[in-house]
This record gives structure tokens, C-alpha cells and sequence, in this order.
């Protein structure tokens, strides 16, 4: 998985396309397993869009929001373990758009280490995965693709 690597694995995406059978694209947990750091970007592009164009504007919502969630990890003291990163966005033909961005599904979080000492500085490998979905993010607004040029699997 992508996960050592980009501190980041894609674990599901449900999103609207015009061109699926019915209506919305689907990737399960076990097919997002399977993305590599290749194939990563391509999965990330087919969720922010409709089938018929990118949504560049909620990358931008997500990017504004994302960095706000980086520094705020970046003075905190604690570690999390197994948690999700849930990215959630609605538009319409008028291009009104809602996003929100959780954190979910985290087994525990810690401030000291098992020998009870205070961790030191914020949670790298969390942070590492914020990163990385700040920089595939960027990508895809930069390297803005033809929807016809994509491939869903």
C-alpha cells in the first residue's frame, strides 16, 4: 500500500460521474490497498470529478482547510493511531460547494509515551500523509487534465 511510503492510503471514494452505469463512481478499501504512489494521483483526480470536469474549486476549499488542520498539528504534543482522514465535498450545476474534512475512526490518541514521558513535538507520520495530500492536491490543480483522458481503473 502507499501508506509507509506517503503516510496515506486511500481507503474508499464514492463520488458523482455522468458517465458510470449508475451515476457515481465507487473504489473499495480493497482497490484503494492496491494504488501505488503511480496510480495514487489518478485516484485522487477521479474523485474530484463529475465525469465531465474537474473541481477545481473544491480542491482549493479542501487545500484552504487542509493547511488550517496542518498547523494546528504542527504545535500539538500527541500521537494518533488508525485514524482517517474523511474528505467530504457536494456541488451542484451552480457550483455552489460544501466540503468538510474529519478526522475519524482513531483508535487512541497519546501525549506521553508508554515509559510516561511527554511526547516531543507533533505526530510525523500523521503530518507526513497531510503533506503528501496537500501536494497531490496541488498537483491536480496545476496539471489540470481532460476528463476524457482519465482511466478509472
Amino acid at each position: 500500500t502507499t501508506s509507509n511510503e506517503y503516510g496515506l492510503r486511500i481507503a474508499g471514494i464514492r463520488s458523482y460521474n455522468v458517465n458510470e452505469s449508475c451515476s457515481h463512481y465507487h473504489m473499495n478499501k480493497m482497490e484503494g490497498r492496491c494504488l501505488t504512489g503511480d496510480t495514487l494521483l489518478n485516484a485522487f483526480r477521479i474523485f474530484f470529478s463529475d465525469g465531465i470536469s474537474q473541481k477545481s474549486r473544491v480542491i482549493s476549499v479542501l487545500l484552504e482547510k487542509l493547511t488550517t488542520i496542518i498547523e494546528a498539528v504542527e504545535k500539538l504534543n500527541f500521537r494518533l493511531y488508525c485514524c482517517s482522514l474523511l474528505l467530504v465535498y457536494e456541488s451542484d450545476a451552480n457550483e455552489k460547494i460544501k466540503t468538510d474534512i474529519r478526522i475519524i475512526d482513531f483508535a487512541e490518541f497519546q501525549a506521553r509515551t508508554g515509559d510516561g514521558e511527554r511526547y516531543s513535538g507533533p505526530d510525523k507520520g500523521f503530518l507526513l500523509g497531510l503533506y503528501n495530500l496537500v501536494k497531490y492536491l496541488r498537483i491536480l490543480l496545476q496539471q489540470e487534465l481532460p476528463i476524457n483522458d482519465l482511466q478509472h481503473r
